[in-house]
């Protein structure tokens, strides 16, 4: 918890200091004694660990977090699923209130816009109902829109889901979802790497959205604009090596460009709930979850319980995984070299990287975001705006 409350000290800092010394408290101590070099940390880093410890700050902070029937829970934990923490820049801890998070795996994202239109907002909540009918459990950020409506309909079909925020569990947002997270932390839990009074600011939700994917076997996008949160949940599905899919929606419609640019890259095509159960039983293997209470799924013993851990497995060699740190940005000049007017396909791309395709994906995402790819017919990449652009004034 000191690790978490240090201003300066990140995910990638927290691991590098575990790894060097195994474990988080071994580490502090030893910054604390001044043993810890420059290559673990900088001065100043060391110097704010070091107020922290002696400031006992960490005593605080479990009794806000007592007060709030909430508990912090480090890799290992059951509060903190092994899928999560094998992804890479995972949360030094994080906190839960609510069920034991371990206990509430396997989990489906479900993402999209803030302002979903009523086709949007129907599907979100029947896909949301369906897929923990079928014993996955929703997770969802508790923002406006896609969001509420997914929580909402898991709540509904008296299913389980989780709440990811952008701030301390202490300050829900929006405001006007407190009710709902009282629900969500009743049935599911409410998750936050950031300490328990943290006000919500727009760089917490993007560093939100890399929880939301890590927790989850796939992700869906519903409805989302070409630049959207939603689609950074998507790249951070990839790059996690999850399944992502995308419901598709009218060409006409400018929510509907985020989910059909991501069927166009090779996301899989989710019209229903039965859409997303095969994609992931042909990745991960058949769910062996049957909560009592809820519809049988084909096969499955009446009256079977859950596993009471997470689905305990690594996805299959074909399905990816998450990738090696530091990657991402090598990744993205290769296909960048690659890239010209002339369109190529997502596996001529990954061939001339040598990267896998998923991690292609994912630089493609975020490329498409930032204006240096476009899509082009047949699921094919060119040179974006921005670089073509840059190219003239050279």
């Amino acid at each position: 918890m000191v690790l978490a409350l240090t201003s300066g000290v990140g995910p990638v800092t927290a691991a590098r200091l575990r790894k060097t010394f195994g474990s988080y408290r071994k580490a502090i101590g030893a910054v604390a004694r001044g043993r810890a070099g420059r290559e673990c940390v900088s001065e100043g880093v060391a110097a704010a660990i070091g107020a922290a410890v002696a400031q006992r700050s960490w005593v605080v902070e479990l009794g806000l977090a007592g007060r709030a029937r909430a508990r912090f829970a480090l890799p290992g934990d059951e509060d903190y699923p092994g899928i999560l923490a094998e992804t890479a820049g995972a949360p030094v801890g994080i906190f839960v209130s609510g069920e034991v998070l371990g206990r509430l795996t396997p989990m489906i994202g479900i993402v999209g816009t803030r302002t979903p239109t009523p086709r949007g907002a129907a599907v979100t909540t029947e896909l949301a109902a369906d897929l923990v009918r079928a014993g996955l459990t929703v997770v969802s950020g508790l923002a406006r829109g896609t969001d509420t409506r997914a929580h909402e309909g898991a709540l509904d079909a008296g299913g389980r889901t989780v709440a990811v925020l952008g701030c301390g569990l202490s300050c829900v947002y929006p405001p006007e979802n407190a009710g709902l997270a009282r629900d969500v932390a009743a049935c599911g839990a409410l998750v936050s790497e950031f300490p328990m009074l943290t006000e919500p600011r727009p760089a917490y939700f993007p560093r939100r959205n890399r929880i939301i994917s890590g927790l989850s076997v796939g992700v869906v996008v519903v409805e989302a604009a070409a630049k959207s949160g939603a689609l950074i949940t998507a790249a951070r599905a990839l790059e996690q090596g999850r399944e992502v899919f995308a419901v598709p929606g009218p060409v006409d419609e400018e929510l509907s460009v985020g989910p059909n640019r991501l069927i166009k890259a090779g996301a899989k095509l989710t019209e229903d709930a039965g859409d997303v159960l095969d994609e992931l039983e042909r990745a991960w293997g058949p769910f062996p979850v049957r909560r009592p209470g809820w519809p049988a799924q084909a096969g499955a013993p009446e009256g079977a319980a859950p596993p009471e851990e997470g689905i305990g497995r690594e996805p299959r060699a074909d399905a990816g995984g998450p990738p090696r740190s530091g990657e991402e940005l090598p990744l993205a000049r290769r296909v960048l070299s690659l890239l010209s007017l002339s369109p190529m396909t997502v596996d001529d791309i990954a061939a001339g990287t040598g990267a896998p395709v998923a991690l292609v994906l994912a630089a493609l995402l975020k490329l498409e975001l930032a204006d240096e790819v476009a899509p082009s017919p047949g699921g094919r990449f060119v040179l974006g705006g921005r670089v073509r652009g840059r190219a003239g004034r050279g």
